[in-house]
Parts: C-alpha cells; structure tokens; sequence
C-alpha cells in the first residue's frame, strides 16, 4: 500500500474529490452487483462528474462518524475480553492507494498490530434494527464483506485479517473476523479494472441492473427528452435489444401466469379459513381479518385482509 494523501485538516469537499479518482470501499461493492445501495452505473456517474445532485445530508454517515470514538472503545473492550488483547488502537489519516493501480483507493477507520495476525485494519458500521435480519451469526451482509476484502487487497499480502465491529439498532454490538480471500480479490480486482478501463476512462455507461440506484442514474443522466428526437441504433445494436424485449414479453408473460397461481393458492386458503380468523398450518399462522379505512378522499371501507406467516 501506498499512502496517497494526508486527510488531516482536509475538507470533506476535498475528501469526495479525492474519491473521485478511484474506486473506493464503498464503492467495490456496486461495481461488483453487490450493492443494494449503488449500482456500476452510478459509481461511473460519480467517478465521470455526471452525477449531478446535490450531496444531501446523510444522517446516518454523519451519525456513523460521530459514534466512530464510542464503537472504537467498545472494539478495545471486546478484543481484550475475546482475545486478552490490550491494543492500541489507531486512526489511519491518509488516503491509501494500491501499490500498482492508482484507481484502487481506500480510507481505514482504525488499524492495530495483532501480535499473530500482523497487520488488521478494523471497520466500523452502524445499521438499523430493520437490517437486523442481514447480519447472521457468522456473515456480514456482501456489499461489507466486499469492502474489506478491498481493502485488504491495497494494504497488501501482509494483511490476511480484518475486524469489522457493527452497532445494530442501537442496541447490539456485534463483532465479525474476516479472513482474507484471496480468491474473491482476484475477481474484485480484475472486475474493478476492467470497469475504471472500459467504463470510466472510456466514459462508456455501464448496463443498468434493474436495481433501484441504476434507475434514479438513468433519470439523472437523461433528465429530459428533445421533443421529436428519434433514436436510430446501429444494426447490431438493434438486433440485441430486440431479444431483450423478447425477454421482456416473456418474463411479463410469466409474472401474469404466476399472479394468477399466487391468487388461486390464496383463495384456496381462504376456502379452508371460512369464516374464522386465525387458523394454525404446521406451526404457520395464519389470519384473515376484516380491516377497515377511514374517510378520507373517498368514502371508507371494510374488507378482509389475508395475512400468510412465515
């Protein structure tokens, strides 16, 4: 690894310049379809200046940051219950840059030496009580697990381990060692080259993956239409959309067939619930109650609403 630039005294303007020129940790993951947040052609907006929105506050980062002293005391007080180990935990202020591409950047929230594990950086997360679900006992959610591959791909061979230690619903603690895949960095590292080399560089937007982040980019990105414009596409061109709308028909096909099938099983329910409202399959629960609206617009109403448990 290299160290790239000093972050201390920089401006947050000038932090997201930085970022700008390379493919950062929170950005691998929506290069690599991991994302639930970012997408491969909005990290090409970012990267290309073409993202044109304003940067809104975001609470939940600044809130990550403010509690980032508290969660690095907590990760002292853990790691010496876990592993009787009283390190020093330090902040790294310098952007870090991969030894032999420029574009591969990261940020570390804090670093320790481990007396058999050497060099491990520690990430630091907070998340709602509604992800609950995506943090099990032995996995951290991908588009994390990514990010610290990623990073200890710029720090090197030497790091074969990181620590990310994660504040859940405000309430849990909850503290994941990941071990280095090398495998998986091999993948990471070609797919971010070949993305910064044939996207970025070449200002080539990447293909839209039907993910949320890739359609606010398509509206940022084409905001407005020339009245009368006509696009004409080349042959080839022509002949490839032309099978994805043939794709497009059939999957409308099939959602309209399996609506129908989702229907029939609910009105089968409904046929066996009659007129009660809790019935018990194998240890499924399952309600059919009478919910009511109030007056509003319109006039209110009364209906029965089927609720399938887990």
């Amino acid at each position: 690894m290299r160290k790239l630039i000093s972050t201390e005294n920089m401006t947050h303007e000038e932090w997201l310049k930085i970022r700008q020129e390379g493919i950062g940790g929170s950005d691998i993951a929506g290069v690599l379809g991991l994302s639930p947040y970012k997408s491969a052609l909005s990290v090409y907006m970012d990267k290309t200046g073409k993202d044109i929105k304003d940067q809104e506050e975001n609470i939940p980062a600044e809130l990550g940051l403010v509690l980032e002293p508290f969660m690095s005391k907590k990760f002292k007080v853990w790691i010496l219950k876990e592993e009787g180990l009283d390190i020093d935990l330090k902040e790294m202020k310098f952007i870090l840059q991969d030894d032999t591409i420029d574009y591969f950047l990261v940020n570390l929230d804090r670093y320790f030496e481990h007396p058999t594990r050497g060099f491990c950086p520690v990430e630091i997360k907070t998340t709602t009580e509604f992800k609950r679900k995506s943090w099990t006992e032995d996995e951290v959610p991908d588009e994390y697990y990514s990010q610290v591959q990623h990073q200890m791909m710029i720090i090197g061979p030497k790091c074969k381990w990181c620590y990310l230690i994660v504040l859940i619903g405000n309430n849990t603690i909850a503290v994941y060692v990941i071990p280095r895949n090398d495998k998986f960095i091999k993948d990471l590292r070609d797919r971010g080259t070949d993305f910064w080399k044939n996207f970025v560089q070449k200002d080539i937007p990447p293909a839209p993956d039907g993910s949320d982040s890739a359609g606010d980019a398509l509206k940022d990105l084409y905001p407005e239409e020339y009245p009368e414009k006509q696009m004409v596409l080349p042959e080839e061109e022509e002949d490839e959309l032309l099978e994805e709308l043939k794709r497009h028909d059939d999957i409308k096909l099939k959602m309209k067939e399996l609506k129908k099938e989702g229907d029939m099983i609910k009105q089968i329910v409904k046929s066996k619930i009659q007129d009660a409202e809790l019935m018990m399959v194998c240890g499924r629960k399952i309600t059919y109650k009478t919910m009511t609206t109030q007056d509003h617009m319109v006039k209110g109403s009364s209906y029965r609403k089927l609720a399938i448990g887990k």
